[in-house]
């Protein structure tokens, strides 16, 4: 048979990912995301690759996820790490007994965790708490989101991938139960891409994707908002955690020359339309003091919200956080009877390698393609731009050097695509991957 041709839409970490990991399994892919880089969940995430610790108590399977694609998105994205280490502190009037619990489940899950000296600890942390009474290390890093998005569609696009920004999926071209084609409108119009197969990684707009244009209601999600407060400078040399089963306002992360402090969980109905508390960010700021005490007399520069898709399980009132972080594939066909399209929902920036390999692994097995995943072993494209380099770069990019110059500086220390003006602006009319 021909070459399958498969549509992405979400342009977000797992849609990115998806489009990476196809592309080199030799098939035809296109990705199309309504807005520019990072214009989601991916752009409004707290700035951490997990370790999977936070997860080793309640959910030691997908501890295990989360710490194999820590090992391997350090390794073939470097330029996006930054290896700060994690801590887990056990305060006064936490319960102790739970540091045994999760050391426990840390070991289950193949997760390095460690004994910090308190000493040790004021030594590296002099802003930590004088109520620290334990403290924990394991290998939780921070990412800069930005950079693997944009690794991962320059790397996409030199495999052959089509990348198109600012492209909106407002539709599907059927036969009968069957999707042909995605609906895509852009600054120049409508027009219509044609499809083996469509993969849904939209995030919170799954649903609202697959309800407003096909009729299929059957994805069954929990939209789960979660603030965060930016301080004005950077306290910690490492990120800091609550010993304690994950709550809100527990982690603060060290992000270029701020603080992250993350996060609250609130359930909305529509990804687009919420409002986030100022009672949240003072709740963040007030959680976040108990561990770094300097925080109380800082400034708040900003608070942002992302929302989490969290496949939809019962809950014992402690909001989402005993919702798993698990993702699920929704094969369209098998559940509705509409054969063309498939949906993946759930999981977080930390896994999204690995869902992307299931999808992978998924889409091949539709067209009967035994090509197994690569991307645990592809460095990804981040152009070290030298004058002796930059010819070879651009062609194998296809992305001029100018353009390149001011996307890698852009990049270099800031946070998330809300800040990226000039960025934003480069990128506005796709000229980046056209």
């Amino acid at each position: 048979m021909d070459t399958p041709n498969i549509v992405v839409i979400g342009g977000g970490s797992v849609g990115s990912f998806i489009a990476h990991d196809l592309s080199l399994r030799g098939l035809r892919v296109t990705l199309v995301e309504k807005g520019n880089i990072l214009g989601g969940t991916s752009a409004r995430f707290h700035g951490m690759l997990h370790s999977g610790a936070r997860y080793a108590v309640n959910d030691v399977n997908e501890a295990r996820k989360v710490m194999e694609d820590n090992r391997v998105i350090s390794d073939i994205a470097p330029h996006c790490i930054e290896d700060t280490g994690g801590i887990f502190v056990g305060l006064d009037n936490d319960d102790l007994d739970y540091a045994s619990k999760f050391t426990a489940g840390c070991n289950q899950a193949g997760i390095d965790v460690k004994d910090i000296e308190l000493d040790k600890l004021r030594e590296r942390e002099p802003f930590i708490t004088k109520d620290a009474k334990i403290a924990l290390g394991v290998p939780d890093k921070v990412i800069n989101s930005f950079r693997l998005v944009t690794s991962l569609m320059l790397t996409a696009k030199a495999e052959g991938a089509r990348i198109l920004l600012s492209s909106e999926a407002i539709g599907f071209e059927t036969e009968g139960k069957h999707v042909t084609g995605v609906k895509v409108r852009d600054s120049s119009g409508v027009s219509t891409l044609k499809s083996d197969l469509v993969i849904n990684a939209s995030g919170p707009w799954i649903g609202k994707v697959m309800s407003e244009h096909l009729g299929i209601n059957s994805i069954d999600m929990i939209m789960s908002a979660g603030t965060m407060a930016v301080m004005e400078r950077r306290f910690t040399k490492s990120i800091v955690n609550r010993l304690r089963l994950p709550s809100n306002g527990d982690i603060i992360v060290p992000y270029f020359t701020e603080s992250i402090i993350g996060t609250t969980a609130f359930i909305i109905g529509d990804p687009d339309n919420f409002e986030i508390d100022k009672d949240d960010v003072d709740f963040l700021v007030e959680e976040g003091s108990k561990m770094i005490p300097a925080i109380k007399n800082s400034r708040v520069k900003r608070h942002y919200a992302g929302v989490r898709a969290l496949i939809s399980s019962s809950s014992d009132g402690n909001g989402d956080r005993n919702i798993s972080r698990d993702f699920k594939i929704f094969d369209h066909e098998t559940a509705d009877g509409v054969s063309g399209i498939a949906t993946v929902g759930g999981g977080k920036l930390s896994t999204s390698r690995i869902m992307a390999k299931k999808v992978g692994d998924f889409a091949c097995g539709k067209f009967g393609i035994r090509d197994e995943s690569k991307t645990d072993s592809i460095k990804l494209t981040w152009p070290e731009l030298k004058e002796d380099n930059i010819e070879e770069i651009t062609k194998k990019t296809g992305v001029s050097s100018q353009i390149l110059k001011e996307l890698i500086s852009e990049t270099s220390a800031k946070t998330y695509s809300d800040l990226y003006s000039p960025t934003m602006d480069l990128v506005y009319s796709r000229m980046l991957f056209d």
